[in-house]
C-alpha cells in the first residue's frame, strides 16, 4: 500500500518548510502501520554504538506518544525473553537499515518473531531499508517471515519496496522516524566543512581524509565499564533480567545529543552515512551526501526529497564532496 504524499486528517500541524512536511509524512505513515494498535512491546532495540538506530527509536518513540500508544516493554535483541513469543500485545521490531542478510543476527530474531510469536498477534516491522544480499537472503525472508498472516511491514524507500511488495502484500512506504523529531537544536558552526564517513562494511569508498570522524565505536575498556554499571545499578542484563524502557531512552538520547555534537561544528556536512545526512538537514545544515555501497541515500532522497527544497547535493565520491564545499 503506497501512502498518499500529504493528507490534512493528520494530527502534525500543517508546516510549509521542508523539515515540517517530512515530520507530518512520517506521522501519517506511522499512523497507517499503527492504525488500531494501543499498546506494543519493541524488539532488536539498539543497544550498540550506532547513533542512527537510537535516532530511529527516539523518532518511534515519538510517534507513540503522540498517538497514545503505550510502550509497554523493550529488548534489546540480546535480551528477548522467551516470554516475548508469548506477548499478548503486539509486538514491533525496531526499524532501520538492517534488514537483508548484511547483519545476521538481525535477520535471524525477525525471523525467529515471525514463525515463534503468537499467530494471534501483530508483528510490526517498523520501517526498514531492505537489501537482500543474495539470493539465500531472500528465499529466506519468503519462507520464514513473509508468510505470516498478521505481519505489518514499513520499507523507507521505493527500491525496498519493489524487492518486499511481492512477497507481503499491503507493504506500506514510511520515512525514516527520524522526521519525527522535528528540527534538532545544536550550536552555531565553527567550521566550514565536517566530514562524517563510514568505516564499515557500508562504505562506499575509496578515499579518506584526515580529519574525517565516524560514529564513535566503543572500545573493550568501554563495554566493560558499562557492564560493570549495568550490574551494580541495574542487575545483570540478561534475557532474564531486561533494562527498564527509561533505561533504554536515556542511552538512545545520549547517542543522538553525541551525533549533534560531532555535526554541530561544520557548516557543511559531507557523509555518507544516512542519519548523519538527516540529522544534520533537521539541524538546518547544508549536506553533500555520497552515496553508501547499497544505495541507501540516494534511494531514499528519491523517494522522499523530490519535491523538497533542502540544502542537499549529491556528490559521487569524496573528492567531488570535497570540491563542491
Amino acid at each position: 500500500m503506497t501512502l498518499p504524499i500529504e493528507n490534512t486528517n493528520s494530527r502534525i500541524p500543517h508546516a510549509e518548510d521542508a523539515i515540517g512536511r517530512m515530520q507530518r509524512r512520517s506521522y501519517i505513515a506511522m499512523s497507517a502501520l499503527h492504525r488500531g494498535i494501543d499498546r506494543l512491546v519493541l524488539t532488536d532495540f539498539p543497544d550498540y554504538e550506532n547513533i542512527g538506530d537510537s535516532v530511529i527509536a527516539l523518532g518511534q518513540a515519538e510517534f507513540w506518544r503522540q498517538a497514545g500508544i503505550r510502550l509497554e516493554a523493550a529488548y534489546s535483541w540480546r535480551t528477548i525473553s522467551p516470554k516475548v513469543y508469548e506477548s499478548r500485545w503486539p509486538v514491533a521490531i525496531q526499524g532501520g537499515g538492517n534488514f537483508g542478510g548484511l547483519y545476521p543476527q538481525h535477520s535471524e530474531h525477525r525471523y525467529r518473531l515471525a514463525e515463534r510469536l503468537d499467530p494471534r498477534i501483530e508483528l510490526i516491522q517498523e520501517p526498514q531499508s531492505v537489501h537482500f544480499e543474495s539470493d539465500a537472503d531472500r528465499r529466506a525472508f519468503a519462507s520464514r517471515m513473509a508468510p505470516r498472516r498478521l505481519l505489518r511491514m514499513a520499507v523507507r524507500d521505493r527500491v525496498s519496496f519493489s524487492a518486499v511488495s511481492a512477497f507481503v502484500p499491503n507493504v506500506i512506504l514510511a520515512p525514516d522516524s527520524v522526521h519525527m523529531l522535528g528540527r534538532l537544536e545544536s550550536a552555531a558552526p565553527s567550521v566550514a566543512v565536517v566530514h562524517l564517513l563510514r568505516r564499515d562494511d557500508e562504505s562506499a569508498g575509496p578515499g579518506s581524509i584526515e580529519t574525517a570522524v565516524d560514529w564513535p565505536a566503543m572500545t573493550f575498556a568501554d563495554r566493560l565499564r558499562q557492564r560493570l554499571s549495568r550490574t551494580l545499578f541495574e542487575g545483570a542484563v540478561t534475557r532474564t533480567m531486561n533494562r527498564s524502557t527509561d533505561r533504554w531512552f536515556a542511552d538512545a538520547s545520549k547517542r543522538l545529543a553525541t551525533g549533534v555534537a560531532l555535526l554541530s561544528p561544520g557548516e557543511t556536512i559531507i557523509t555518507d552515512r544516512l542519519h548523519a545526512m538527516l540529522i544534520a538537514l533537521q539541524m538546518g545544515r547544508r549536506v553533500i551526501a555520497i552515496d553508501n555501497a547499497n544505495g541507501k541515500l540516494t534511494n531514499y532522497a528519491a523517494t522522499w526529497f523530490h519535491d523538497l527544497d533542502l540544502p542537499l547535493e549529491f556528490a559521487p565520491d569524496l573528492a567531488a564532496a570535497t570540491d563542491m564545499v
